[in-house]
């Protein structure tokens, strides 16, 4: 009798340890079981105006949801500066846990030496040479806004937008002429858009300035444009808050794809490069209207749709 309640305490011992250390253990982020959702992760990029640079790639080792790494995810290296005007990269797409997440994070795989002896993350310039891009800290940036919810059986596509204008700024040193921004600066560069829940702007631009410049348009959330926006001591400092950009193609054409459902204001800006030192600055912001009499400071984006509006310039404001 003694023996086997000896037998009995140790088999509830040993059943309460059991317990205890498997309900400790993580749940992987992609379960491999029932209760899941598709998910999918792609990335998109504001262009980025500087006639010096042939291209941005980046290098994505993990892709986290709520600080852990989503199963099956392979390092990717990402030309950024390629996937312009609703152009995309898929960096995911698999399944998660049915559950709500809270965030979403890069981690950027950095320094001179990272992948294969080469850089991980580096600009192109026109003269093929390769500029190490390294981010301040650990390379693990959080993507703002980025909570977001799998349902079972259902399916969430999300797109990061890598806003190149913000995320790089130059750098004195002529052997090493661009790095990544600061911290804080970088993880603002990058924009959490569910797919299904945005829209897109797009139209033509008449330019009656005659000003023969580079024509950036900006899109920002109705009511958040400030005159501010367009001074500061360097063009890195610039139109910081717009929620995105794009440049006027040689056929006078402009979009903005991905934007959240919501209203919007545009802000059309001439750059130019008057010195000659291969670097395009900012000349000033147009007068401006649309051909259709729309109201340019509330524009409505709805999801899965795309809005046309065409724009004339008037003249700079300078």
């Amino acid at each position: 009798m003694k023996f086997s309640l000896c037998s009995s305490k140790l088999l509830v011992a040993l059943t309460v340890m059991f317990f205890t250390f498997s309900c400790g253990e993580e749940e992987p982020a992609t379960p491999s079981g029932s209760g899941s959702g598709d998910f999918t992760v792609e990335m998109t990029d504001a262009p980025l105006d500087d006639a010096n640079v042939k291209a941005v790639f980046v290098t994505v080792s993990e892709v986290r949801v709520d600080g852990q790494a989503i199963e099956g995810f392979s390092a990717t290296t990402v030309n950024v500066s390629a996937l312009t005007d609703g152009t995309t990269e898929t960096l995911f797409d698999g399944q998660l846990a049915a559950d709500s997440y809270s965030k979403l994070e890069l981690v950027l795989e950095d320094g001179a030496e990272a992948v294969n002896g080469g850089p991980g993350c580096y600009v192109l310039t026109k003269d093929d040479t390769k500029v190490a891009l390294e981010a301040t800290g650990d390379g693990v940036l959080t993507v703002n806004n980025s909570d977001f919810t799998i349902t079972e059986s259902a399916s969430v596509s999300a797109v990061v937008d890598f806003d190149l204008r913000k995320a790089l700024v130059r750098a004195e040193d002529e052997t090493k002429p661009y790095k990544f921004a600061a911290e804080s600066r970088l993880e603002n560069s990058l924009r959490f858009v569910n797919k299904d829940r945005s829209g897109t702007l797009t139209g033509t631009v008449t330019d009656n300035s005659d000003t023969e410049t580079e024509i950036v348009v900006y899109a920002y959330a109705k009511g958040t444009y400030r005159s501010s926006e367009a001074t500061g001591d360097s063009d890195d400092e610039l139109f910081l808050n717009a929620v995105s950009s794009a440049t006027v193609n040689s056929n006078m054409e402009y979009t903005l794809a991905f934007l959240s459902e919501g209203e919007y204001e545009l802000v059309a800006v001439a750059y130019d490069d008057r010195d000659d030192d291969g670097k395009t600055e900012m000349q000033g912001t147009f007068n401006m209207s649309s051909a259709a009499n729309l109201n340019l400071t509330g524009l409505k984006v709805n999801a899965k749709s795309s809005t046309t509006v065409d724009l004339t310039l008037s003249g700079l404001i300078f």
